[in-house]
């Protein structure tokens, strides 16, 4: 079962959320994540608390928790906005 949910991701921290959900639900611990990633524990505690990691380990969790990164327009839409104020009416 997979907690890592289609919401928007704004901050580190909310992503290391995610993925403490996530290793949770898989049933991993943070020394058996770290191992699969081929990094220290202190390193996946580090992603959890959202802490400053590089980019190689965040793609090496999200490979390890078998997820992909997607990169999506946080910005409303015109009809977003236009919906917005239809239901105010």
């Amino acid at each position: 079962m997979s907690y890592m949910v289609d919401i928007p991701v704004f901050t580190a921290s909310e992503l290391g959320h995610q993925f403490k959900a996530e290793r949770k639900a898989l049933g991993l611990t943070q020394q058996q994540l770290a191992s699969r990633v081929g990094v220290t524990r202190q390193t996946v505690i580090d992603v959890e608390h959202g802490r400053n990691v590089s980019l190689y380990v965040v793609m090496g969790v999200l490979a390890a928790l078998g997820k992909a990164l997607k990169i999506t327009d946080a910005r409303a839409s015109v009809d977003d906005v236009r919906a917005m104020f239809d239901e105010t009416e």
